[in-house]
């Protein structure tokens, strides 16, 4: 039971281990996404606007050439060359919702995508915008003298927001070209760029993650395999130590109880009827007392024969004497109680907390008490008296009515049944005479297969 609780606080301790490991390697995974994230879109954004630069000038110079040709000076708004090049203007298919346009010498719109369907952009005036690169702020203007050369950076509009744009004087309609790529589709482009990224650097977070926990499960699987082997092999190592200690106890005991008969002519089969009349009465009575289980029965097997351990201190001429024992001697007699109970105290002292030590004392102590308070040494009655040693008392009785002694022969089960039921509610507990009739005839096939075909005279009966 402490082995398994300790093993359920193990699995409890690894579980909440492993919880924690993966929180943090989750947290720290997420972290370093997010920076790596907003490290990559801003890169990413940086790139793209370098490269709709590049582009916005390559197609000004491509498109000036496109929108000069076969055009000779400049042309006037709503005149049929003007049409020619709004045509072209209106063409132009730039991804990014980018578009092209044309601004006169004043830096008014000239030509542009929306001006057939919104005249009113024909007012609007550029000329004063200025243009800003990613390395400096130039003021560039739209209109006035023209300068021929490509220039590539960011528009700001006032309402319009922000544009890359790259502006080319076109000599040959003496007109300004103008291509735009808004920011915001240049972001919009950017994040679906990065979008794409942060999903797969997520992806690869969250199987980092899961790839991780099952390894540490695996490992930790592995090394509880591998404990539990090792500790359910020191489980067994101490089980069969446990065990071989447990019979050379018994087997100690047993020889020390037989001290006690040493001096007897018979082949020492007292105790063993005794454990037998206690085992089979005791498993009886375990049908209406739930205190006895099968552990309790085998120590009650055992310690029941240490029942007389304290005759070893009395003399023969008490032990075997053929006649009625003056009230000196049967005082004697008696402390063969206290004697048998001091003597397994003092290895119960020696050896520590043991229950079948702590049955055999009271079983020493208390078998000649009886249930009406007349018994010896203490004058114990009813439930004072240990259970264990209230059913040794009734087999300890029954051995003697039923064994020759030095003083009497041996009585008939019948005879000795008799003066069991005589004894109920003053010599022994009703409810283990009740017990003991009910199994009788087993009394009588114990008595029967354990009597030596020879009896001789034996020890006095206390």
């Amino acid at each position: 039971m402490a082995y398994q609780q300790l093993r359920e606080g193990r699995i409890r301790t690894k579980r909440g281990a492993i919880a924690t490991l993966l929180i943090l390697q989750a947290v720290v995974l997420a972290a370093g996404w997010f920076f790596t994230f907003m490290q990559v879109k801003q890169a990413t954004v940086n790139a793209v606007q370098d490269l709709v630069l590049d582009e916005n000038v390559r197609v000004a110079d491509w498109f000036a050439e496109q929108l000069a040709e076969g055009i000779e000076g400049s042309i006037e708004y709503g005149s049929p060359e003007w049409d020619r090049v709004q045509q072209r203007i209106e063409g132009l298919r730039l991804p990014g919702d980018g578009f092209a346009c044309l601004l006169d010498a004043d830096g008014r719109i000239l030509c542009h995508p929306d001006l057939r369907r919104n005249p009113s952009l024909r007012d609007t005036v550029m000329g004063n915008m200025s243009l800003s690169s990613a390395d400096r702020t130039e003021n560039f203007m739209l209109s006035g003298a023209p300068r021929a050369e490509t220039v590539a950076g960011r528009l700001r509009f006032f309402l319009g927001g922000t544009h890359f744009v790259a502006t080319r004087y076109v000599s040959e309609i003496d007109a300004r070209l103008v291509v735009h790529q808004p920011e915001a589709g240049l972001v919009a482009l950017s994040s679906q760029a990065t979008i794409v990224v942060g999903i797969v650097a997520g992806s690869v977070a969250l199987s980092v993650v899961a790839l991780t926990a099952l390894s540490t499960l695996w490992v930790m699987r592995r090394y509880d395999n591998a404990l539990e082997r090792i500790n359910k092999g020191l489980e067994e190592e101490v089980e069969r130590r446990t065990q071989q200690n447990l019979v050379a106890r018994d087997a100690l005991i047993m020889g020390l109880a037989k001290l006690a008969d040493c001096r007897d002519n018979e082949t020492g089969l007292h105790l063993e009827r005794i454990s037998e009349y206690s085992s089979v009465l005791a498993h009886k009575l375990a049908e209406t007392m739930p205190e006895i289980d099968e552990a309790w029965i085998d120590r009650l097997r055992v310690a029941s024969s240490m029942h007389d351990i304290g005759k070893v201190g009395l003399p023969d001429e008490i032990l075997l004497k053929p006649g009625k024992l003056t009230p000196d001697e049967r005082r004697r007699m008696q402390t063969h109680t206290t004697i048998g109970a001091d003597t397994l105290l003092a290895i119960r002292i020696e050896l520590g907390e043991d229950e079948l030590l702590d049955m055999s004392i009271r079983i020493a102590l208390e078998h000649h008490e009886k249930w009406d308070g007349t018994g010896y040494p203490m004058g114990l009655s009813g439930e004072q008296i240990a259970l264990s040693a209230r059913i040794v008392a009734l087999a300890d009785v029954y051995d003697a009515l039923t064994s020759r002694r030095v003083y009497k022969d041996a009585f008939s089960h019948e005879k000795a049944r008799e003066i069991i039921i005589e004894g109920r509610g003053s010599h022994f507990d009703p409810s283990v005479v009740d017990g003991f009739l009910s199994i009788e005839r087993e009394f009588d096939d114990i008595r029967t297969r354990l009597h030596p075909a020879v009896v001789m005279p034996t020890i006095r009966a206390a």
